[in-house]
């Protein structure tokens, strides 16, 4: 018995056209929220975001010219696999929440500070006040200037992560460096000596200041800020740095 080939009729050609066009667009108004609602920072460098949009007006246009053959004599119908390229990111982007980077990656991959200063141009100076400097460019001073930065003043930003090999009274604070997405996010961190430091939630969001000495960490020499005060804040509107 021979197979005999698949026929589509002109109306379930243009609801399968119809249904592409909805999924353009689906994926359009996707972008366009994340991007209002301040969260494609979440995924990618705020460079990229004019990108993003522009993608966003193309899906619109190719969602135009699509519903053309919705009404045509003879419209044409894409490959099924079409359809699913476009579904899938449009269901992820909705069900999945958003959320930063944060602790449970650490927990996964560890600090990663050596690798954060490769990707910084920044150029540190023991004349400048280091009390402005984040969390990135401290990493990039200790690379070039060690024990020499102790006893200068910190003050930083960034969220909680416990390593039991810390010790009592010991946490580290961090972020994490974006240079183009979240897929290629290196972290940079601290060690904080605070009464209870132990106790402080994952991720939680805290504002650090003290001063910088060198002292043994989970085993290892490293410098450590003695804090004077450890005060919770609110996570900011982008929680990565950028280079």
């Amino acid at each position: 018995m021979s197979l005999q080939p698949i026929t589509y009729t002109t109306r379930t050609i243009q609801h399968a056209v119809l249904n592409e066009v909805l999924l353009l667009v689906g994926l359009a108004a996707l972008l366009w929220v994340k991007w209002a609602r301040g969260q494609l920072d979440f995924y990618i460098h705020p460079r990229y975001a004019t990108l993003v949009l522009v993608s966003a007006i193309i899906l619109l246009l190719m969602a135009g010219v699509r519903l053309r053959h919705v009404f045509a004599a003879h419209p044409t119908r894409n490959p099924g696999w079409t359809y699913l390229l476009v579904a899938l990111p449009l269901v992820f982007g909705t069900l999945v929440p958003v959320q930063p980077l944060g602790a449970n990656t650490l927990i996964a991959r560890g600090l990663e500070p050596s690798n954060a200063v490769h990707v910084s141009n920044w150029q540190p100076s023991l004349a400048s006040d280091s009390s402005e400097w984040d969390l990135l460019q401290w990493a990039v001073a200790l690379s070039f200037y060690g024990p020499e930065l102790d006893d200068r003043p910190v003050d930083v930003i960034g969220f909680v992560f416990q390593d039991a090999r810390a010790g009592a009274d010991h946490f580290y604070v961090a972020r994490y460096v974006i240079t183009c997405c979240a897929a290629d996010g290196v972290s940079v961190g601290m060690p904080v000596a605070w009464p209870g430091g132990e106790t402080l939630p994952l991720d939680d969001w805290v504002r650090v200041r003290g001063t910088l000495t060198t002292t043994v960490v989970a085993g290892v020499e490293q410098a450590t800020i003695v804090a004077t005060a450890v005060e919770p804040v609110a996570a900011p509107p982008s929680p990565y740095l950028y280079p």
